[in-house]
């Protein structure tokens, strides 16, 4: 092995070795604060000091090397006995574990540190750093013994607890091609569907032949024609039964294979994401530092508890609340928490409380920051906003949300803490790249709390694909409410606004083309039109679609910026089809529709003369979602739609007559589809009606059961897409 390469390797270990060991002495060092007699915690502080002396020895990093010595030296006087720690002196060992760790961030960036804290460390502790007090309660204890070498070869089964290390960025390439592996499954998915619908095709013309086959033959038999021609029918019946019964053969095969690559894809995907699983109290190991060193500038007090660190999220999940709780831990102590006499005066505890909980609702990952200090005092915001020139909202919602925006402190006075209006927007940013939302609630002098809510994982998605334009557009169905269709009528303008009234509320109303600007053209509403409504950081907005198309799992992939920020966009996703989707950022959309729902009027096709007659479609299921999807896909294709809740309304639609097709779901109430389906057919006036059922029922026995009801076509939700419905309508009705 080269030289250089060894001394690069010895560097690499010392810097995981510095990470564990400075988490390690900033623990010891809040715990011996908290109380200065527990010996265990200065045993831990030296041992710490002790071992990372070695590893930069050991490293070639001699400057790091003398610090350890030093802060050793020093920490060997505490152990003896003859002195106690005072409060200066905790202030310079906390010092010295971010010399280290500064020491760390600037190994990684090949910086030298001739410059460093770490440079300075050692003279430091010896003219004033332990500012020592006289001796107290601190009992002498014993040396700590020089640690025993390791074993010259250890097995790699004998590593603690099993696990070993593997670098982030060979998970990451990992997670890329189960990605690629999930994209194949939807493929084969796809293709397996479509096998599927051949042999039904197939079975229908089969059929319809065998009807036709027998009016030839009682023709030709009145005719008095020869035998042989109905034994040619006779021939070509059973080469058409043998087509059928091969198309079926293939459609099953097709089925079961997709059916075993989806558990081989569920499987390793589910372990490739468990191992980029990391618990939410690594999100939290700087916390109780962060609390310290913020009360102790301040000079306030404060107490942290954190529930939930067993939760687990992937590893760029916890990364980004790490970022964002840093920022919500230090607001809460330097805004929220009172100081100690004034906290006495309104007959509060001295010391504030700083509670961090994480839970998973619903699969998401929901983090709380709660204090019990004074609540957001909403004057010096508004005075805040005053003192920037900006707009000041009478809504108290709005006006708290400012706070999230960059440039805004409700400090006059800038500190080393905080009057930036930094760290709020700060958490803002955060967030947003984890593809999560933070909200703000309070209490006026009672406490504020704050909410983090975020995916699990950023490696896949689970999307509403939408078509705006020419464009496919992909929106996380954990932000959609719901899809609705909008009459022109129903929409209001006010103060300057297009709104439309949603379970009881206004809501701000904008096409998404809008908001998303060019190359994304907006076009006029024709009729009725479906609008996205969108939910994010407590605000709606009701995004005006062309059509909704599928709701799917997607894998996300970066989008490369070459000419400047893509705004509104949080990656893009490959499609089973191979089409590319653009997936948006509900956060951003819904802020930026809010703006522009007060600009131009919403722009509405005029109608014009009455256009030719077009096909007539009954959609019958009892979910709204499916109605409105199905709706707007035959919509768009140029169909006239009519919807039932269930099936006794659906065929109460169909004998009033009028229509050319009936697409119906199969587990309704009063009414299911199979016996819809059977009661169209047993009437002589409607039997010939086409009828497709789209169901979640998709085993073989319920196919067998929809086509023995005499279903014209059976589709499975889970292949369920927008292309797949209108090639099987045209074919049945063209």
């Amino acid at each position: 092995m080269k030289r250089g390469s060894l001394a690069a390797r010895l560097v690499a270990a010392f810097l995981e070795d510095l990470d564990e060991q400075v988490r390690s002495m900033d623990d010891a060092l809040l715990a011996l604060e908290a109380d200065p007699s527990h010996g265990e915690s200065l045993r831990a502080l030296f041992r710490a000091a002790h071992t990372l002396k070695g590893a930069a020895r050991a490293a070639g990093l001699p400057r790091v090397e003398e610090a350890c010595h030093a802060l050793e030296s020093r920490l060997a006087e505490v152990q003896a006995g003859a002195v106690a720690l005072g409060a200066d002196a905790f202030r310079s060992l906390f010092s010295a574990v971010d010399a280290l760790r500064e020491a760390g961030v600037r190994i990684r960036a090949g910086e030298a540190l001739d410059d460093a804290a770490i440079a300075r460390l050692p003279e430091l502790l010896r003219e004033h750093g332990l500012a020592f007090a006289p001796a107290a309660a601190l009992a002498p204890l014993p040396e700590a013994p020089e640690p025993e070498p390791p074993p010259a070869e250890a097995p790699p089964a004998e590593r603690a607890e099993g696990r070993v290390r593997v670098e982030t960025e060979k998970l990451d390439d990992l997670l890329a091609s189960a990605g690629q592996l999930v994209i194949a499954r939807g493929r084969v998915v796809d293709r397996a569907e479509e096998a599927r619908s051949f042999g039904e095709l197939c079975a229908r013309l089969e059929g319809r032949h065998r009807r036709a086959a027998r009016v030839a033959r009682a023709a030709l038999e009145r005719a008095g024609a020869a035998p042989e021609a109905a034994q040619a029918f006779a021939a070509l019946e059973e080469e058409l039964r043998g087509i059928v019964r091969e198309a079926a053969r293939l459609a099953s095969a097709a089925t079961l294979d997709a059916r075993a690559l989806s558990q081989v894809t569920d499987e390793v995907t589910g372990r490739v994401h468990r191992l980029r699983l990391r618990p939410f109290r690594d999100a939290c190991e700087a916390l109780p530092r962060a609390v310290r060193d913020v009360a102790d500038a301040a000079g306030k007090e404060a107490r942290l508890t954190v529930s939930g660190g067993e939760v687990e999220a992937d590893r760029v999940v916890i990364d980004g609340l790490r970022e964002a709780l840093l920022h919500l831990v230090a607001n809460a102590v330097d805004h929220g928490i009172e100081p100690p006499d004034e906290r006495a005066r309104r007959g509060k505890p001295r010391a504030g409380t700083l509670a961090v909980t994480a839970a998973v609702r619903g699969g998401r990952m929901v983090v709380t920051v709660a204090d019990d200090g004074r609540g957001v005092d909403l004057e010096a915001v508004r005075e805040a906003l005053r003192r920037r020139g900006r707009p000041v909202p009478e809504d108290e919602r709005e006006l708290v949300r400012a706070l999230f925006s960059g440039g805004l402190s409700t400090r006059e006075q800038v500190t080393r803490i905080s009057g930036r209006g930094v760290g709020l927007d700060a958490v803002r940013a955060a967030m947003e790249r984890i593809r999560g939302t933070a909200e703000l609630t309070w209490r006026p002098g009672e406490g504020t709390t704050f909410t983090l809510e975020s995916p699990l994982t950023l490696a896949t998605l689970r999307v509403l694909v939408v078509r705006v334009g020419d464009h496919l557009l992909a929106l996380p169905t954990g932000a959609v409410e719901s899809l609705a269709r909008v009459r022109p009528e129903a929409v209001l303008r006010a103060e300057g606004r297009d709104l439309v009234t949603l379970g009881g509320e206004p809501v701000p109303l904008v096409p998404l083309a809008r908001v998303l600007g060019p190359p994304v053209r907006e076009a006029p509403a024709q009729g009725s039109f479906v609008a996205a409504v969108l939910r994010a950081g407590g605000r709606r907005l009701a995004a005006v679609i062309d059509a909704p198309l599928v709701e799917k799992e997607v894998v996300i992939r970066p989008i490369e910026r070459r000419e400047g920020p893509l705004p509104h966009l949080s990656g893009a996703a490959i499609l089973s089809s191979g089409d590319v989707a653009l997936v948006l950022d509900p956060a951003t959309v819904v802020e930026a529709g809010s703006t522009l729902a007060g600009g131009a009027p919403l722009a509405l096709a005029e109608s014009g003369p009455a256009a030719s007659v077009r096909l007539r479609v009954l959609v019958v299921d009892d979910s709204i979602t499916t109605r409105t999807l199905e709706q707007s896909t035959l919509e768009a294709a140029g169909y006239e739609v009519a919807v039932a809740v269930d099936g006794a309304e659906g065929w109460r639609r169909v004998q009033e007559g009028g229509f050319d097709l009936v697409i119906s779901d199969v587990e309704m109430p009063n009414l299911g589809g199979f016996q819809l389906c059977e009661t169209i057919r047993a009437s002589q006036r409607f039997t010939n009606l086409p009828v497709i059922l789209v169901t979640s029922l998709d085993a073989p026995e319920h196919r067998a059961r929809g086509m023995e009801a005499g279903a014209d076509a059976y589709i499975g939700k889970s292949g369920f897409d927008q292309q797949g419905l209108l090639e099987t309508v045209r074919q049945l009705i063209g």
